[in-house]
C-alpha cells in the first residue's frame, strides 16, 4: 500500500544489520489491537454474534525470505529448517511443495549465503531408503540441488566445523534431529548449539507449526532474523484462505472422530461456512443431537453439549447440516462381508466402515451449488484404508468441482490421497497433508512455529484511517501505560498525531475501549514488546532504537519525552 503524503513507511520487518555484537537484537511487535476510529470499534461490536474468529491473528503476519533484502544475505550463515516429509512423506514426493522448498535453498545459495540444513526424518516409516542416514540423505539432496551437500555427524552445530572445509562446499547438513532429546524438549542449550554460527534462521517446515521444537521455536532466540521460506510462505497463505469467505456459498465436508477435542474448530467452521456435511464418526454425534436413533456405542457422551451448541448456531444462521443417509458396513461374523445399510437403520451385527452410495449421490447433487469446498478428515469410520471406498469416489467429486472453477481445499492425508495426482491439475487444490496444523488453527490457537518468526510490519496498516490528518507531526510515547496522559495531550494539541506503544495488553485494550465514545482521530495505541525500533539511530532521550525499516512512519517524528523535533 502506498504511504500517505508526509510519511515514509517501509515494508520490511524491524531489523538492523550492524556488527555481529548488535546483530542479535530483535524486535517483535504485535499490532493486533489497532482499532482506532469509533466506527471501527462499533463495527467489531456489530459483527455476527456467532462469529468464533474474534481472537487475534496478528502472529500470522511474518517476515518472509522473499521480502528480506537479498544483499543482507551475502556472507551470512543461514540455517534452514527443511521439511523432510516433502521428500519422504507417506504420499511420496510432493512436486510443487518440494520445488518451493528446494527453491528456498537455491535462492540462498544464489544470494551467496552459507547454507546449513537441519531436518528430521523417520527411518522406520519412510519408504524412501535413500535417507536412512545423514550421509545418504546428503547425497540425495545433492542430486536434487545439483550442489555438494556435506553431512555433519554428531550433535548439530558449527562450533567444531572447520570453516576452510566449508569454502569448498556449498551446503552443510546436520544429523537427523530425531536422535536428540533437546529437539522435542525445545531445550535452550540445544537450541543455542543448533544456532551456533548462524545469524539468520529460515523456517521452511510448515507442517511442524503446531509443535514447540528447538529447530522451529527455540532457535529463533539466537538468530537476529527469523524468516519464513518459500514453502512456508505459500502454506501460510493457503492456511489463511481457509477462513476467507470471499467466495460463497462455502461448504465444509468434515470427517474423522473425537468431536469434543475438535469442538472449537467445528464452532469456527459453523460460523464461517454456509453448509456443513458431517461424515465419519462425527456424523453419529450430529445425528444423535438432531434426535435420531444412534447405537449408544457410537455416541461420544462427553460432547453432547457441544453438539447441541453447533446445531443451534447452524439453525440461527439458517445453514444446512447434512449427514450420511447410508453406510457401507462390515458384517461382524468374520466373513468380511460388506453391505449397504441405512444410517438410521438397524446396525446390530454390523460395523460402519465408510459412507454409502446414496450419501455420495447426495454430496454430488449439492456440491455444484457451492463456490468453495473444504474437505477435512477421512470419510471412513474405522480410520483404516482396508475398506475405504467412499473416499475415492468423493475425490472424484472434488476433482470435478475443481474443474468447474470451484475452490477446493483438501486437509489430511485421506483427502489428499483421494485426489488423483496429476502434474497438470495439482495446482487446482490447496492441500494440507498434516491435518493437525489446520485443526489447531481453526481452534483459534496460536501456532508456535509461526508465532516464533519475526513479524512483518507494516502489513497493510491504513494510516489514513488511523489518523484524520496523517501528515501532521507524529509524537511517539514509549511505555504509554493506559494511554491517558498521551490521550489528554492529543486532546489539547490537535496540531500533532500521538502514538502510544505499550507492552501490557490489558492496558492497551482498556485504552482502546475508552476511546470508543471519543471522536478524536489524532491518537492511537499499539501493543508492542519492550523497546521498539522505529528509525535509524538511538534516541538519546528515551533509549528508543530508530530504524528505517519499521512500521512507524518517521517522516515527522517527535520524541514525547523532549517534545522537540528529532531528525531521523
Amino acid at each position: 500500500m502506498a504511504a500517505p503524503a508526509g510519511f515514509q513507511v517501509a515494508m520490511n520487518s524491524s531489523y538492523f544489520l550492524g556488527g555481529h555484537g548488535l546483530s542479535r537484537l530483535k524486535c517483535r511487535v504485535r499490532c493486533s489491537q489497532l482499532q482506532i476510529s469509533t466506527n471501527s470499534v462499533h463495527n467489531k461490536i456489530e459483527k455476527d454474534k456467532y462469529s468464533y474468529s474474534d481472537q487475534s491473528t496478528s502472529y500470522l503476519h511474518v517476515q518472509s525470505l522473499r521480502d528480506f533484502p537479498t544483499e543482507k544475505l551475502s556472507g551470512e550463515v543461514v540455517l534452514v529448517r527443511l521439511d523432510s516429509s516433502l521428500i519422504c512423506g507417506k504420499l511420496g514426493p510432493c512436486s510443487s511443495s518440494l520445488e518451493r522448498a528446494l527453491l528456498t535453498i537455491k535462492y540462498l545459495c544464489k544470494a551467496r549465503a552459507k547454507v546449513v540444513i537441519a531436518t528430521s526424518w523417520d527411518t522406520v516409516q519412510s519408504d524412501n531408503r535413500v535417507i536412512e542416514s545423514v550421509g545418504s540423505f546428503a547425497e540425495y539432496l545433492s542430486s536434487l540441488l545439483h550442489v555438494q551437500v556435506i553431512p555433519v555427524d554428531g550433535e548439530p552445530g558449527l562450533t567444531s566445523f572447520k570453516q576452510e572445509e566449508w569454502a569448498q562446499n556449498s551446503i552443510i547438513l546436520f544429523e537427523n534431529l530425531v536422535n536428540f532429546r533437546g529437539e522435542v524438549a525445545n531445550c535452550k542449550d540445544f537450541s543455542q548449539k543448533l544456532a551456533s554460527g548462524a545469524t539468520i534462521f529460515v523456517n521452511d517446515s510448515f507442517s511442524l507449526s503446531h509443535k514447540i521444537l528447538a529447530s522451529t521455536v527455540g532457535i529463533t532466540c539466537f538468530c537476529y532474523a527469523s524468516l519464513g521460506g518459500f514453502h512456508f510462505e505459500e502454506e501460510l497463505m493457503q492456511l489463511i484462505k481457509i477462513t476467507d469467505t470471499t467466495r460463497r456459498p462455502y461448504i465444509a465436508i468434515i470427517g474423522g472422530s473425537n468431536f469434543l477435542r475438535k469442538a472449537p474448530a467445528l464452532q469456527m467452521l459453523t460460523s464461517l461456512c454456509d453448509g456443513l456435511f458431517f461424515v465419519g464418526k462425527l456424523s453419529f454425534q450430529i445425528m444423535n443431537g438432531l434426535g435420531m436413533t444412534v447405537p449408544s456405542r457410537f455416541i461420544e457422551r462427553s460432547a453432547v453439549k457441544e453438539v447441541l451448541q453447533i446445531i443451534q448456531v447452524a439453525r440461527d444462521r439458517n445453514i444446512p447440516i447434512y449427514y450420511p443417509t447410508d453406510l457401507w458396513c462390515l458384517k461382524n461374523d468374520g466373513s468380511e462381508t460388506l453391505g449397504v445399510i441405512s444410517s438410521t437403520g438397524q446396525l446390530a451385527g454390523w460395523t460402519p466402515v465408510d459412507i454409502g452410495p446414496s450419501t455420495l449421490e447426495k454430496i454430488s447433487s449439492i456440491i455444484p451449488s457451492y463456490e468453495k469446498i473444504l474437505w477435512i478428515g477421512p470419510t471412513n469410520y474405522n480410520l483404516t484404508e482396508t475398506f475405504s471406498v467412499g473416499g475415492t469416489q468423493l475425490g472424484e467429486i472434488m476433482e470435478k468441482a475443481s474443474s468447474d472453477s470451484c475452490d477446493v481445499v483438501l486437509v489430511g492425508s485421506a483427502a489428499c490421497k483421494a485426489i488423483e495426482r496429476k502434474t497438470d491439475s495439482s495446482s487446482q487444490y490447496a492441500e494440507f497433508q498434516n491435518a493437525t496444523v489446520v485443526w489447531e488453527f481453526l481452534k483459534g490457537r496460536i501456532l508456535p512455529g509461526i508465532a516464533a518468526l519475526d513479524k512483518c510490519y507494516p502489513y497493510r496498516i491504513p494510516w489514513s484511517t488511523v489518523f484524520f490528518e496523517p501528515t501532521l507531526p507524529l509524537v511517539v510515547d514509549i511505555g504509554s501505560g493506559n494511554g491517558l496522559f498521551l490521550f489528554q495531550m492529543a486532546k489539547s494539541c490537535e496540531s500533532s498525531n500521538f502514538l502510544g506503544l505499550e507492552m501490557n495488553e490489558k492496558l492497551v485494550i482498556r485504552c482502546l475501549q475508552g476511546m470508543t465514545s471519543d471522536e478524536k482521530r489524532n491518537f492511537a495505541q499499539i501493543l508492542t514488546s519492550t523497546k521498539s525500533k522505529i528509525g535509524g539511530e538511538w534516541c538519546e532521550e528515551c533509549s528508543l532504537k530508530l530504524s528505517s525499516t519499521s512500521f512507524i512512519p518517521m517522516d515527522r517524528f517527535i520524541c514525547s519525552q523532549t517534545w522537540s523535533p528529532f531528525c531521523s
